[in-house]
């Protein structure tokens, strides 16, 4: 079924917010890593951080993206900075590709798929892809590294503090910005491409083109790491194609139209086609080679997921109460971290304007990176001691890295909470869904199937282990949440008390492995 203009319109803007707030804290972080390669590190350590010119470079780029927590948007702003300290081309774009693949939120939930190896198995083909596609790039297209054109990382004091955050702001409302909007523009086209529910039956892993389907959607799609591990999960759960699921990851997550422009403007249009299609074609080669040996689900009689309805348009057709449904999502479904971050974003964007309109000569920059007076009195010594900004700004990174590993432990909170948590989703899932509120219930049931991931993260956090049995429970819990998804979109209301029973059941015998 086609859907009205207005129903695509209204789903394109909901789409397009979504992104957006998923996509402020990994952009934010994109932004300030950004700031401190040119105010902190300089082009000379930075070139030295990521293996210089030479094929080191590669899987060094690989290992970096594997720490920085961004996505596919926060690299464009790093991306900038990379060109300017004399990184070969290859590298750039490896890196801007592979990098918003993992970071360590995703990692862990990553662990709730029916099998880990996989994690492993397509962390390594990511890797292969790197060298493979940058090798064979940079050969093809030698020079493309410029030379050095970032100015040295400012002088000691606490104003390269503030040049850092001045950096990061004049990234934010520069192209960095236009790029970040076309990137985004990705989830508007596939709403009025996809209709509501057309892609819940695709991507069958007896389907012998999936991985290829999954190319016209992963290309212009926006996605997170994280969210993209979600709907790989939901991928293996309900027997869809292990090799789209790899598409999806490599693509989905990777890519996106802002990042193929800025591509295209820095490289020029041949070389970066050039890229992009070797890159597909080394991704679509491995997820045909994986499809086989990784595929665990048995034989499924009629696979479908709802992992992909966040691609299509979210209403089924035009209704007077389209804008006041696209401002309760968005109102009761983002978290307050992504709201936080992505206010950030703006007020860094704001600050840029601000400075480009103000200052287009970067005369605060210069007045911060004057040498300030030395200080007097007790400590003075100490406040005066000379830290290379190098050394700040490999702190800084490290900081970064360790920050994500100690939120890793806030968003996978202890067991007993998120059972807590969970307990109270399961009443405003079984509510909603009695009474007939399709869109509060989907929106519960979403939230509920992600905390019984959480759960599982959670506990293997504190206990380093997590058994079959734990998992199994989990798994089922799951099923009856999709069974009951299912009952609530299609409208069968007579269905909806024996699946509230059996989501009740299975969430108190998970409760009972966990506890």
């Amino acid at each position: 079924m086609i859907a009205s203009v207005d129903a695509i319109l209204w789903g394109g803007v909901l789409r397009f917010c979504q992104a957006a707030l998923a996509a402020g804290p990994t952009l934010l972080v994109g932004l300030l890593v950004a700031g401190v390669l040119r105010k902190l590190l300089g082009p000379e350590a930075t070139l030295r951080a990521f293996g210089g010119r030479g094929v080191r470079s590669l899987p060094q780029a690989w290992l970096w993206g594997m720490l920085l927590p961004v996505c596919s948007l926060g690299v464009i702003p790093i991306a900038y900075e990379l060109r300017r300290s004399g990184l070969s081309g290859g590298a750039i774009l490896a890196f801007a590709l592979t990098a918003p693949l993992f970071n360590p939120l995703s990692l862990l939930y990553g662990l709730t798929l029916s099998s880990p190896v996989v994690l492993v198995v397509f962390a390594l083909a990511s890797l292969v892809v790197v060298t493979t596609v940058g090798v064979a790039w940079d050969r093809c297209f030698p020079g493309t590294a410029q030379a050095p054109t970032g100015e040295p990382p400012a002088p000691p004091g606490l104003g390269r503090l503030g040049a850092v955050a001045l950096t990061a702001a004049r990234h934010a409302a520069g192209p960095a910005l236009l790029y970040c909007v076309i990137g985004l523009s990705g989830s508007m086209v596939l709403a009025a491409i996809f209709p509501h529910g057309s892609l819940t039956d695709s991507m069958a892993h007896t389907d012998l083109t999936a991985p290829l389907q999954m190319l016209l959607v992963a290309v212009p799609a926006y996605a997170t790491p994280l969210n993209v591990m979600m709907q790989v999960g939901g991928m293996f759960v309900h027997g869809n194609s292990v090799g789209a699921a790899f598409v999806l990851l490599a693509l989905g997550a990777g890519a996106n139209l802002g990042l193929i422009a800025w591509a295209w403007r820095s490289y020029g249009l041949r070389r970066s086609a050039a890229f992009l299609l070797l890159f597909v074609a080394v991704v679509t080669g491995l997820a045909y080679a994986v499809e086989g040996p990784l595929y665990t689900a048995g034989p499924i009689d009629h696979p479908h997921t709802h992992a992909f309805d966040v691609y299509a348009c979210p209403f089924y057709s035009a209704s007077a109460g389209l804008p006041a449904r696209v401002w309760g999502a968005l109102a009761g479904g983002a978290p307050l971290f992504e709201v936080v971050a992505l206010g950030c974003v703006g007020l860094l964007s704001a600050v840029g304007v601000v400075l480009s309109v103000r200052d287009p000569g970067r005369r605060i920059e210069a007045w911060l990176a004057l040498p300030g007076p030395a200080p007097r009195g007790a400590g003075a010594s100490l406040l005066n001691a000379t830290v290379p900004g190098p050394v700040l700004g490999a702190v800084a990174i490290a900081g970064l890295v360790a920050v994500s590993i100690v939120g890793c432990y806030v968003f996978y909170p202890p067991p007993a909470q998120t059972l807590e948590d969970m307990r109270f989703a399961r009443g405003e899932a079984g509510a909603y869904a009695s009474s007939g509120d399709v869109d509060n219930a989907l929106k519960s049931i979403a939230r509920y199937d992600d905390l019984t991931r959480r759960l599982q993260v959670g506990y293997y956090l504190r206990h380093f282990s997590i058994d079959e049995f734990q998992q199994a429970r989990a798994r089922v819990l799951r099923r009856r949440l999709d069974e009951l998804k299912d009952a609530v979109q299609r409208g069968e209301s007579s269905r909806v008390a024996e699946l509230n029973a059996k989501v009740f059941d299975a969430h108190r015998r998970l409760r009972e492995a966990f506890e």
